[in-house]
């Protein structure tokens, strides 16, 4: 009974094997390298209209605010450690 079976799965297998895939994205393995080499490698980024474009001062605006957002996070964060650590330093 279990030859008959492997056999029919064998055989399943092969058929299934030999399958060409359909649809739309059948010719999709035909063209990966392609995108891999250009796609990646083009270093191209999309133009912005000038009404997009941020001003430079602007830029080093924000800079400074994430800095001043990250020190103050840090800050906070190294508070709560010291807090934690004196409740756990007075315990057994």
């Amino acid at each position: 009974m279990q030859t008959p079976t492997f056999i029919a799965l064998a055989f399943s297998l092969t058929l299934l094997a030999g399958c060409e895939p359909q649809g739309p994205a059948a010719g999709v393995e035909d063209h990966i390298d392609e995108v891999v080499e250009t796609g990646f490698s083009s270093g191209t980024s999309p133009a912005l209209p000038p009404e997009a474009r941020p001003e430079p001062g602007v830029i080093e605006q924000q800079k400074k605010q994430h800095q001043q957002v990250v020190k103050q996070a840090s800050r906070e964060a190294e508070q709560k450690l010291d807090e934690i650590l004196q409740n756990t330093q007075g315990q057994p």
